[in-house]
């Protein structure tokens, strides 16, 4: 791609990187299917989570890509999706490998510029089981109100950030208690729900009609918000028999990262998450799953723009210049304008998916 097709490939408008993904697909997708959400986006548009399916409907691998997951994450993955398609690449679909790329699985946050969905939900950590106990989370029963304070001034923010500071260090779980997920806090971030949301419903139903018995699935969920400006991460997470992660060692090699090791930018083993369902899911299939961590800006601005947004939709008012601010700042904090970025992260990503497309084709 030439330098000007990466900011061309993406948009921080819904509307507008939707279009374009949906321009850059309808040519040579075998299908094209979308469904809509029942609510409105942040500029009373029509919401959706589009499929596009490139190759054979019955291939028996089957390469899926999605974006959206943590919803303003989801123009990072969209530039991704939208720019592989303007090199060609997904026309190396055949009766084989299928490509297949989801766009805006939670499109109500891609929207309205939150890592969250219309209830307040982090969809990475709804993916449990309903039926059973949901999870404890201490940090949050001693914290959730300091974390998201019931005023937003430079002074609350500085002595709450100390408060979560100071607990974080006094436990040598704290951090990964802070980021794992919680169930209890309705307001407060990684909020896992108490449900499975409507892009849990429709994930699933999208692997029950169209990605059961397969042979293999490989998937990559693109995210943003950690790591080194520019850089990336691939992470999978230590489950099942271990035949899954050998083999996707054996693609990614050792720029593969388990989630929650030493060198992982997730300090953290998530609960609840996409990729550990989908492989419980596909059990009796081949099933390939990492992570693509972006970074953008510092860790400490990320969190504090997470924590404005949860205080904004709590105690705020999204009629205001503040209101307008800390939707500009969770943008900054999950996606970046900027050409050597855009670059950067799908040089990064267009290899994994090539090394993720070979690595089908050899089973």
């Amino acid at each position: 791609m030439q330098y000007e097709d990466y900011i061309s490939s993406f948009n921080s408008k819904y509307s507008k990187a939707r279009h374009n993904f949906l321009t850059a697909a309808v040519d040579r997708a075998t299908l094209l299917k979308s469904w809509q959400h029942p609510l409105r986006g942040i500029a009373g548009e029509k919401l959706y989570l589009d499929l596009a399916w490139f190759g054979d409907l019955a291939a028996q691998k089957v390469l899926l890509s999605i974006s959206g997951t943590h919803g303003v994450e989801g123009y990072c993955g969209s530039g991704i999706q939208v720019g592989s398609m303007r090199t060609g690449w997904h026309l190396q679909a055949d009766s084989e490998v299928a490509i297949v790329m989801i766009h805006g699985l939670n499109p109500y946050g891609m929207s309205h510029l939150r890592r969250v969905n219309e209830d307040g939900v982090d969809l990475n950590r709804n993916f449990l089981d309903f039926q059973q106990p949901l999870p404890k989370n201490t940090f949050y029963d001693d914290l959730a109100d300091i974390v998201i304070p019931q005023q937003w001034t430079q002074t609350t923010q500085t002595e709450t950030l100390d408060q979560i500071t100071e607990y974080l260090y006094s436990r040598p779980s704290g951090l990964a208690d802070l980021a794992k997920g919680q169930y209890q806090h309705w307001y407060a971030p990684f909020y896992g729900g108490e449900v499975p949301t409507w892009s849990n419903r429709m994930l699933n139903h999208i692997s029950d009609r169209y990605l059961g018995d397969r042979q293999a699935v490989g998937l990559l969920d693109y995210h943003t918000g950690l790591g080194p400006y520019a850089t990336g991460q691939l992470m999978s997470l230590p489950v099942g028999d271990g035949h899954n992660q050998n083999l996707a060692s054996a693609i990614w090699g050792d720029k593969l990262i388990v989630t929650g090791s030493e060198e992982s930018v997730a300090a953290y083993f998530p609960q609840g998450t996409l990729i550990a369902a989908l492989q419980e899911k596909f059990v009796n299939s081949t099933c390939i799953a990492a992570v693509y961590e972006f970074g953008t800006i510092s860790e400490t601005e990320v969190f504090s723009a997470l924590r404005a947004d949860h205080w904004l939709h709590t105690h705020g008012d999204l009629n205001t210049q503040q209101a307008v601010e800390i939707k500009q700042k969770m943008l900054d904090a999950f996606y970046s304008d900027r050409p050597d970025w855009q670059k950067s992260i799908c040089n990064l990503a267009f290899t994994a998916q090539e090394e993720l497309l070979a690595g089908l084709r050899s089973l």
